[in-house]
């Protein structure tokens, strides 16, 4: 029975829990691998460019997790997330071999930190090896 918005009651709405069986089909997580596993290879290398006689091919490290659980009581979640960052390009002109070209602007975003965080690392074993 409609309600004062247009949606259905939950009283009026059928549930799956109630003597029918879901579909036979595959579940959740077996679609989801199904999807996830064209994700590495065409997310990290782009498709070939042409571009003023050069053949360009851009690179990406790429992350992704999901996750997921529940309790006794029939709650349950969910959520994930995805980070790409463009590291840089091979080139390549005419027949000859393609040469990768580095995006400095990713690679000093990342390295940076490292650097830092490492600097920190080496600062503390060497504070803790003197006492």
């Amino acid at each position: 029975m409609p309600t004062e918005t247009g949606s259905v009651s939950p009283e009026a709405a059928p549930s799956s829990r109630q003597g029918q069986r879901p579909s036979a089909g595959p579940s959740v997580p077996e679609r989801l691998a199904e999807q996830l596993k064209s994700l590495g290879v065409a997310r990290t290398f782009g498709e070939p460019l042409q571009l003023g006689g050069d053949t360009v091919v851009p690179v990406a490290l790429v992350q992704y997790g999901f996750g997921g659980g529940g309790d006794a009581e029939g709650a349950a979640g969910g959520g994930g997330g995805g980070l790409a960052l463009p590291v840089g390009a091979y080139v390549g002109r005419g027949d000859g071999p393609a040469t990768f070209r580095p995006n400095t602007v990713a690679l000093l975003a990342v390295l940076i930190p490292l650097v830092w965080t490492a600097g920190r690392a080496v600062a503390r074993v060497v504070r803790a090896v003197k006492k």
